[in-house]
């Protein structure tokens, strides 16, 4: 929940003998804070808060004009500390019999904020925003509200910033391949060890670029997991190839390594195992695969990482991008680094490809309006870039607490009737979901959500048995591991700011 304090209760704080006389909005201020909500102040407030606190401050004490003006910058300073300020939109709506209200109205508006307050004409012409202090004590509860992503307390949490990097981008109308875009490339780079990473347009776009630079062709097959989302198997068949499904591994989710040189036919030409909810599959195994096949058949296979959900995860101390051909990620805004709407990238350390890619992305540019290969409009936009710059700065610490979180709720889930997630000592997890399994799915499902608690299937339908894929001619008991998962599996709340308490909360209702 997000409050702003309007210039009447930020005095009762800051003033002790306003304190004293409205003592309620003192405590208001220190629930919401405990509760965790965000405090915001309008930008229009800090001039006459200053002016009002002043005054205040020399009718209390005997002070001269500048050391009333120290203590009141510095009792300013020090709570705003504990505050956010809250921009004055530029779309206000002005209201000429009270400007400061109107200011104050405005900013509230932008963050979807509720208005504390203890002005009468706010509380009676803006009633649906605002609320006094009284009246909130007595209407704050306990009921509670669990996010499953909680994408708006990590945008306010790095609005400042966000707004700072997104200003320069529209000050600059550079929406397409503007400064972010190689700003960000550079730093996914440094981040993961890559020769180069490459922006585009979705994590569906990465997978399309990372076969159009292998030079997938029709009629070729490329060996895939059939528990995941759609992306993974629908870019295969885009491009006319086939895809060949290989079961899972029980415990972890992801391909089966053992089965996949049984797939493996002379139209073979790419492995793409998936880092299902952000944990890499066994890549060496996967590798030691392809490299006997060169041997043995000299036939050479790619190996893809789709890694939508684990960017940022680890395998045997590194990032997955150094254990294959090519590794495509998705920045979808609920993933654990995600933009504000659609974005992707490639990585590889490999030149040739990384340079073909960077055409592929631009209908196959070398130089303007010269087109080297047949390629996708896939640019990731400069907006987008500037929002996954400021998130990632901030990613190995969200990556920490994702784990932290994971281990607070295998702890408190055990001896319980279900399955936690395993997690493989060669891997780190960026935990993009954190998923049990249940033999009772549905019924849990409906009772946490009467508790007020968000749950979610990833994925409720093996590929192989989805309408779309019915002409390769797959039946139901072809990959009995994958059907039986998807009907147990179901994910709980995952990001990095669920609390103790929740997971408590959780785990008692489980």
């Amino acid at each position: 929940m997000n409050y702003l304090l309007d210039n009447n209760i930020i005095i009762d704080i800051l003033s002790e003998r306003r304190s004293e006389k409205y003592p309620e909005s003192v405590k208001v201020y220190e629930i919401i804070q405990k509760k965790s909500h965000n405090i915001y102040v309008s930008s229009s407030s800090i001039d006459n808060v200053e002016f009002i606190l002043f005054k205040e401050i020399k009718a209390q004490f005997d002070y001269s004009n500048q050391e009333a003006l120290n203590e009141v910058h510095s009792r300013i300073k020090l709570f705003i500390k504990n505050v956010i300020i809250a921009k004055t939109p530029s779309y206000l709506e002005i209201d000429y019999d009270d400007i400061e209200d109107s200011q104050i109205i405005a900013s509230a508006k932008a963050i979807n904020a509720k208005v504390i307050t203890r002005d009468e004409d706010i509380l009676k012409k803006y009633k649906e925003i605002a609320v006094s202090p009284a009246d909130l004590l007595t209407t704050e509860d306990d009921t509670v509200s669990i996010d499953f992503a909680n994408l708006k307390k990590q945008y306010f949490m790095y609005q400042n910033e966000l707004e700072i990097e997104m200003d320069k981008v529209l000050n600059n109308a550079s929406y397409i391949m503007g400064d972010a875009v190689r700003e960000l490339e550079q730093s996914l780079e440094e981040f993961t060890g890559a020769k180069h990473a490459i922006t585009c347009a979705s994590g569906t776009e990465a997978l399309i670029l990372a076969m159009m630079a292998l030079d997938i062709k029709p009629g070729d097959e490329i060996i895939t997991t059939p528990f995941t989302f759609i992306a993974t198997a629908e870019t295969i068949a885009l491009l006319g190839a086939k895809p060949v499904f290989v079961d899972i591994d029980e415990t972890t989710y992801n391909i089966d390594v053992t089965k996949i040189e049984a797939a493996i036919t002379e139209k073979t030409k790419a492995i793409m195992p998936v880092s299902l909810y952000g944990q890499p599959a066994d890549l060496d195994a996967i590798q030691a695969i392809v490299e006997i096949r060169l041997k043995t058949n000299n036939q050479k296979l790619y190996t893809i990482v789709d890694g939508a959900q684990s960017f940022g995860a680890t395998y045997k101390g590194k990032a997955e991008v150094h254990y294959c051909d090519i590794y495509t990620t998705s920045f979808f805004p609920a993933k654990p680094l995600g933009c504000f709407g659609d974005g992707g990238a490639v990585l590889t350390n490999n030149d040739e490809l990384a340079e073909k890619m960077k055409m592929l992305r631009v209908h196959g540019q070398n130089k303007r309006y010269h087109h080297k290969y047949i390629g996708l409009g896939a640019r990731m936009d400069t907006l987008q870039c500037a929002v996954v710059n400021v998130k990632l700065k901030h990613y190995k610490k969200d990556l920490v607490l994702r784990q932290e979180v994971a281990q607070k709720y295998t702890k408190t889930l055990q001896n319980k009737d279900l399955i936690t997630p395993y997690q493989s000592p060669d891997t780190t997890s960026a935990w993009a979901q954190y998923s049990v399994r249940v033999k009772n799915r549905d019924e849990l499902q409906t009772k946490l959500k009467e508790a007020g608690i968000p749950t979610a299937v990833h994925y409720p339908m093996p590929l192989h048995l989805q309408e779309c894929f019915e002409y390769l001619g797959y039946s139901k008991g072809d990959f009995p591991i994958a059907e039986r998962v998807s009907k147990e599996i179901m994910s709980l709340p995952m990001n990095p700011y669920v609390r103790d308490e929740e997971v408590q909360y959780i785990s008692g209702n489980i």
